[in-house]
């Protein structure tokens, strides 16, 4: 009985033992683990950063153009406005401005 109870004794340090020489192992390879985890993660975000700015900008450029274009349209528009309103009036002004000098 005594011999048995001493057996499982030495086979439960032995077992001991094992666990903590792994665990001291895995401990002293934690550092690599931890800056390779680290590197890993910086990476997935930076390249998730640089898709959402590039989207955001692909966003912004079209709404430049978009608001670019109807601003040239209004533009457009208001221009043939004054044009034709200074087709239609040029004699009456120049009458108006003349009458004006003279008085």
């Amino acid at each position: 009985m005594h011999n048995s109870i001493i057996k499982d004794t030495i086979q439960l340090e032995k077992e001991a033992r094992e666990k903590i020489e792994a665990l001291k192992k895995e401990k002293e390879h934690l550092d690599e683990l931890l800056k390779s985890e680290t590197k890993e993660l910086k990476d997935v975000y930076e390249k998730e950063n640089k898709k959402v700015i590039s989207e955001r900008k692909e966003a912004y450029q079209k709404e430049i153009e978009t608001r670019q274009k109807k601003e040239k349209d209004t533009y457009e528009k208001t221009l043939k406005d004054i044009q034709k309103l200074y087709k239609e009036q040029k004699e009456k002004w120049i009458e108006e401005i003349y009458e004006a000098c003279i008085k």
